[in-house]
């Protein structure tokens, strides 16, 4: 029996539940990753890193929730973005779904930054309604913490590192040659962006709900030029 929920009859699935198993739900994005990097990025770490923990436990991995909030971006074609009551909706009726099924213990994977509070809301509404608690981990928050010491802090950025890295261990030609992210984040009214979302001022951050392209032309930022499949790897063994 493999351990892809689509791949299983509802036999294979009842049984898969009652011995205990962890229900794995990636979630993630299409949206633009700077120039080089899939529109699925943030989809395909999520997926890769269900499917390995699934193979390594025997428990359950499900298809991704491919779209999420990604409003800053939709300036960029092919970005494809859901507004966050939708996405919560869509992943509280997954919940309920697996908790009808009799999956007592359930793992969400949810990378993008602002697919975060969705996913808190279904949680929160789950737990009120079935007294069942889920987890939420996010895959970038796990490359920091793990990665730190694999990638210089020039590198870092959205559609850079460890994005770039981590696509050619994952998917080796996904990354084109399409140039290298901006190296830089911009400026908004004389002050230093620190996210899509906030500015600095002074020694503290004011947010301020910006459209990517006003940060970025291309998308993305950072130094994505010494992105490597080795750095890749290793990053993901540790995640």
């Amino acid at each position: 029996m493999g351990n892809y929920l689509p791949h299983m009859n509802w036999r294979q699935a009842r049984d898969a539940a009652a011995r205990g198993a962890v229900a794995i739900v990636p979630i993630g994005t299409v949206e633009a990753n700077g120039p080089q990097l899939p529109l699925g990025y943030d989809t395909l770490v999520s997926e890769a890193l269900a499917k390995q923990a699934a193979e390594r436990t025997g428990d359950v991995w499900l298809p991704p929730v491919f779209y999420g909030v990604s409003e800053a971006i939709d300036a960029f074609p092919g970005t494809i973005s859901v507004s966050p009551a939708f996405l919560a909706q869509q992943i509280e009726g997954i919940l309920d779904g697996l908790e009808r099924s009799g999956f007592g213990k359930i793992l969400l994977i949810t990378h993008h930054g602002p697919n975060q509070t969705p996913a808190e809301i279904a949680g929160r509404n789950f737990r009120r309604r079935t007294g069942r608690l889920i987890a939420s981990i996010n895959p970038a928050r796990i490359a920091r913490d793990l990665g730190g010491d694999l990638f210089r802090a020039d590198e870092m950025g959205h559609g850079a590192e460890p994005s770039v890295s981590l696509m050619m261990h994952l998917h080796p030609g996904s990354v084109t040659d399409g140039g290298p992210s901006d190296p830089a984040k911009g400026t908004v009214l004389g002050l230093p962006v620190s996210t899509p979302n906030s500015v600095v001022f002074g020694k503290s951050e004011v947010d301020m709900f910006l459209q990517l392209e006003e940060v970025s032309p291309s998308s993305g930022w950072g130094n994505s030029t010494g992105g490597s499949e080795k750095r890749g790897a290793e990053l993901f063994s540790r995640m």
